[in-house]
């Protein structure tokens, strides 16, 4: 999807207003990063950045005010307004001067304004395109939401992943994504996961064939996206494999350079993996709220030893 300027006006928290090149509001925005051409309009264009948006605050449009007759200023600001740049953003409500209209209709490139400070368009511009310029990846298995926590459940082709999502939505909790689970890393540490929009809230189970869990359970039984707070893998039982049977070691995995706490569950006939997986999901919930029941349990163990032999 291309993210064009139309797109900032669509927005309420900016509240921006086209001032001048409205023929220019489908150019596109590359990137979310922002830029104050301050430099610029003196001159040096060593480090100018002309694909993103250029946002002119009380600094810049006080320095064009003093210094905007000069023919070298105007050369500059008829630079900053040409090639990649997708629009410039006026803020704390003043407006543009003619010559920089007159520019502006010339190459088609918008300038918008805004009541808003500097700062906080700042603040809410990067909202308004993080979601958008946001690193993504895929992977597969399935994302449930589960007493508030949101569980990616993996493992191997035919192990029974959706099996125990289906388990999981019959005892009411949400189905976010089926198979292929769309990621987004926002704010460099939050994983928010969706499904497809193709088939979206589809599960496919072998033997049944597809199943559209919103038809089939209600709207109660789906979540369009989820914060992605724990990975669970099920893994083949292996009688020769030793499984941690205390929870002290603690494992993660990297979902785009964000860890998450991981846990590996083995899956064979007799055990109820949806009951082991929810409660998964339940001692995660705990420990995010400083509760550890292992590291409870090793420590009364060690207090224990240590009142029978007050010696040692």
């Amino acid at each position: 999807m291309t993210v064009t300027v139309r797109k900032l006006l669509d927005d309420p928290m900016l509240g921006l207003q086209v001032a001048a090149g409205a023929l220019g509001l489908d150019r596109p925005i590359v990137t979310g990063e922002l830029n104050r051409p301050s430099l610029e309009l003196t001159g040096y264009f060593k480090e100018f950045r002309s694909e993103r948006i250029q946002i002119l605050g009380v600094g810049e449009l006080t320095y064009l005010e003093e210094h905007g007759e000069s023919a070298e200023v105007a050369a500059h600001l008829r630079r900053i307004l040409s090639g990649d740049v997708p629009c410039a953003i006026i803020t704390n409500g003043h407006q543009p001067s003619e010559s920089m209209r007159q520019r502006a209709e010339q190459v088609s490139i918008p300038i918008l304004t805004c009541a808003h400070g500097t700062t906080k368009l700042y603040k809410r511009l990067w909202e308004n395109l993080e979601h958008d310029f946001a690193p993504e990846t895929t992977l597969h298995g399935v994302l449930m939401e589960i007493h508030d926590v949101g569980v990616l459940i993996q493992g191997k082709s035919s192990v029974g992943k959706s099996e125990c999502g289906l388990d999981l939505v019959r005892r009411g909790f949400q189905l976010v994504a089926d198979d292929y689970v769309s990621i987004k890393c926002l704010n460099d540490s939050i994983l928010i996961g969706r499904g497809s929009n193709m088939l979206p809230f589809h599960i496919e189970a072998r033997g049944l064939g597809i199943i559209d869990v919103s038809r089939l359970f209600g709207a109660m039984a789906i979540r369009r996206d989820e914060r992605v707070a724990m990975v669970i893998t099920l893994v083949e039982w292996e009688d020769t494999v030793e499984y941690d049977r205390t929870g002290l070691s603690e494992e993660t995995v990297t979902i785009l350079d964000v860890p998450v706490p991981h846990v590996k569950i083995p899956v064979k006939p007799g055990r109820s993996v949806g009951t082991l997986v929810e409660v998964a999901a339940l001692n995660q919930k705990l420990k995010s709220m400083g509760v550890n029941t292992a590291r409870l349990m090793e420590q009364r163990i060690a207090q224990e030893l240590a009142r029978e032999n007050p010696d040692c």
